[in-house]
């Protein structure tokens, strides 16, 4: 029995180290960024940043289908494609808020995803010592929701005109409900098994977001973040071009990375999620 729990001990800290190693890296790239944003050629007055407009308010709506890499505690590791997400894709909403004054704002981001996937299949068994054939139905379906909430307080710390830089804090929240239905017909009895489960996590995190103007129109929106919590490590990473459609809308795309590495979970060891967004951010 003390072994057993030594092992698991061991085993946490070894995940935490890992975790801890990773956030070492991630801060090491944050910091270079940063230095490099110091840089640039100055274009207009930083202290502009400084003064009080009152407040402004935004929000933002995008499309977001990614696809996801999954590897469980027993070692596999599943894929699943964009397209079979959007087969699979019953109903999402995706988007944003946020309120600033000043150097100063507050956001939060917020993704809410249903898939459902069915699948039969029609299966030929020998049985018996003479080799009687039976065929039997299996009808299969596989139901996930999941929620994706990251609300954050930023602060700029850098602004030339040209490039902004704003420092964030905040927490990321995961929620998922896996839901598995099985029923199988045959000339046997017929059985019907459900398995379904839940489980969050709570995730303090820390990093960067900003734009580089590359024109009057054209923008490079960037963010990266990196924390722990419940789990061992996540982290998050998006870059893309954004035009200036007006002065109350933009038109942004955007590659998007998103990466779990659990801590004790019975079923996933890790969890990330990638692909291409586009969506619209208003000002008001």
């Amino acid at each position: 029995m003390e072994k057993k729990k030594m092992n698991r001990s061991r085993s946490k800290c070894d995940r935490w180290s890992v975790g801890a190693r990773m956030m070492s890296r991630f801060a090491l790239l944050v910091m270079v960024f940063c230095m490099l944003a110091a840089a640039v050629p100055t274009i207009a007055a930083a202290e502009e940043a400084d003064k009080d407009t009152g407040w402004q308010f935004g929000a933002q709506v995008y499309g977001w289908a990614p696809g996801f890499g999954i590897k469980t505690t027993g070692g596999e590791n599943l894929d699943v494609d964009f397209d079979d997400v959007i087969k699979a894709l019953k109903f999402t909403a995706q988007g944003g808020v946020w309120a600033r004054k000043g150097r100063w704002a507050l956001s939060t981001d917020v993704i809410y995803m249903a898939l459902k996937h069915d699948s039969n299949k029609s299966v030929t068994a020998t049985v018996g010592p003479r080799g009687h054939e039976i065929n039997v139905d299996a009808d299969v379906t596989v139901r996930l929701t999941g929620w994706i909430v990251t609300p954050l307080v930023g602060y700029t710390f850098f602004d030339n005109g040209k490039l902004r830089t704003e420092a964030i804090a905040g927490a990321r929240y995961l929620w998922l409900k896996p839901d598995l239905a099985l029923d199988v017909e045959g000339p046997l009895k017929p059985r019907h098994n459900r398995i379904s489960d839940s489980g969050d996590v709570w995730d303090g995190i820390v990093g960067i977001r900003g734009d580089l103007n590359i024109d009057k129109n054209w923008y490079v929106p960037y963010y990266a973040d990196m924390g722990t919590g419940d789990s061992a490590f996540t982290w998050q990473a998006l870059i893309g071009a954004g035009y200036r459609i007006s002065k109350a809308m933009d038109v942004v795309a955007a590659y998007r990375y998103l990466y779990w590495n659990f801590d004790d979970n019975k079923v996933l060891d890790s969890l990330d999620a990638s692909g291409m967004l586009i969506g619209l951010r208003f000002r008001f």
